[in-house]
């Protein structure tokens, strides 16, 4: 096994956007910085691919945070990169399109007047329901319906929560509403719809995004982090993890059948949690492991269709909802920036979710993009087949962590023992077990440098992303002036 000359360095395993965002603040304090990364380049779940000339991303990943500080962090890696985008994204099902996040009138004309008395009666009589009972709610399917009625949970998100997840809502923990529409209601929406005004709180309509694609964060943060001595290895697949007396001392990893070595002095993992607990060596507790064992993820193909149209639609994405259709969501770059695509034509990005092993991941790509390019054309009738010309997939194990009954109780114990070891800090999307967006992900990476730097657990990871409003609620605030250190 070849030993890699790197002791006293710190060692970040993920190479997505918190292992980068961690790597960059580091290597601005003159720290030696060693990122590894199981795939062929770097940004993990939020790249910018390139295919014959066309940029796209690998699903939607616009830039949208409440943290003032992390939204300066961001404008001052891409600088004058950044375009402002307007927001407009819609739900399609029984041939019909509607906002989303919904809009009261849009919503209710939609369904027909006695769906929308129905809904509005459901949505009473939950609110009641909640506020005099109290009922213990434990699934996604008791969330969707406490916070709107069963109306609208059936009509807006039983289908496409289903779509994605693969079963039915009552197997999936409540947390997954928590987190993705904690703090929007009928009040909220109401408010956006009536009293909507610069001073207000209101929901997202724009947000911020390289004009080059989402990949150009990372694809800056590598240059600057290299440009200060840090070093990234990419397709490098970590294979051990060793510990003595309660701290790593060293970890291994596999590039082209080659075994690696290296030491450290402190370790940031964005890994998935399941597989860094059963990278330890020596083993740890099998309660532990079988823990870990029990953790789920969904997988994604994502297919890309390149068109010699532009504007297609007016939407960054659409939700398609019907289960016959085999896409769960789509998105059209040239909606994004006119830079990503040569002049004349766009990129539609399509989302299939699926579980690895299953009939959908092994077809080939040549069937998954017939597959999709057939379904479009069939559904929505706004291209046909000579407007194609040319299709890639990529695949994406390990896209979202599925929130099963009792994940956060299996969790919390896996990630108390690992608090035991004194030199590792959890970061990111899988290493964490939790649905981040894009600037939670950085967050959490700039709050393990900063605790390494001053040498103390001063931030607290586990905090990030459990505010109680709504995640695409806006709300218009004087810009504090955060003065962030700086070490060049």
């Amino acid at each position: 096994m070849k030993k890699f000359n790197n002791n006293g360095s710190i060692i970040i395993m993920g190479g997505g956007l918190a292992g980068l965002a961690a790597g960059y603040e580091l290597s601005r304090a003159k720290k030696r910085v060693l990122i590894i990364e199981k795939w062929d380049d770097v940004g993990g779940l939020a790249r910018t691919l390139e295919v014959n000339g066309f940029r796209f991303d690998t699903g939607p990943h616009r830039w949208y945070t409440k943290s003032n500080m992390v939204n300066d962090w961001m404008l001052k890696i891409l600088g004058d990169e950044v375009i402002k985008v307007p927001r407009l994204t819609r739900i399609y099902f029984d041939n019909r399109f509607f906002f989303y996040p919904i809009k009261l009138m849009n919503a209710l004309t939609g369904i027909g007047i006695i769906t929308a008395c129905r809904a509005v009666i459901d949505y009473i009589f939950a609110r009641f329901r909640a506020r005099l009972l109290k009922p213990h709610l434990l699934t996604m399917e008791d969330g969707y319906i406490n916070q709107f009625g069963k109306t609208l949970y059936e009509t807006f998100f039983k289908r496409y929560s289903e779509k994605l997840w693969g079963q039915d809502c009552k197997q999936i923990s409540i947390d997954w509403v928590g987190q993705r529409t904690r703090g929007l209601n009928i009040l909220t929406i109401l408010k956006d719809t009536f009293f909507k005004s610069k001073d207000v709180v209101s929901l997202v309509d724009e947000f911020s995004y390289p004009k080059k694609g989402i990949g150009r964060l990372a694809e800056k943060l590598v240059i600057e982090i290299k440009k200060r001595g840090g070093e990234i290895i990419t397709s490098a697949e970590v294979n051990e993890i060793n510990v003595i007396k309660n701290k790593i001392s060293s970890i291994g990893f596999k590039k082209n059948g080659q075994k690696t070595l290296v030491k450290g002095q402190q370790f940031i993992s964005s890994i998935p949690i399941d597989d860094f607990v059963k990278l330890i060596n020596p083993k740890i507790d099998k309660k532990i492991i079988h823990l870990a064992q029990k953790l789920q993820y969904r997988d994604e193909l994502q297919v890309a269709l390149f068109v010699k149209k532009t504007h297609i639609t007016a939407d960054t994405w659409i939700y398609v909802h019907p289960k016959t259709i085999p896409f769960m969501r789509v998105m059209e770059m040239d909606n994004w920036s006119d830079d990503l695509s040569p002049v004349g034509t766009t990129t539609l990005v399509f989302e299939v979710a699926c579980n690895i092993g299953d009939n959908m991941w092994k077809k080939s790509d040549t069937e998954v993009i017939k597959m999709i390019s057939d379904s479009y054309i069939n559904e929505f009738k706004l291209i046909n087949k000579n407007d194609i010309i040319g299709g890639f997939v990529h695949r994406v194990p390990k896209e979202y962590p599925v929130y099963h009954i009792g994940y956060k109780e299996d969790t919390d114990i896996i990630k108390k023992h690992l608090s035991g070891l004194s030199n590792i800090q959890l970061v990111g999307r899988n290493g964490t077990f939790r649905y981040n967006n894009m600037d939670h992900s950085v967050e959490m990476g700039l709050y393990a440098a900063w605790n390494i730097l001053k040498n103390k657990k001063m931030y607290e990871i586990e905090s990030i992303n459990i505010e109680r409003e709504y995640l695409e609620e806006k709300k218009i605030e004087n810009i504090e002036d955060f003065s962030l250190e700086e070490n060049d």
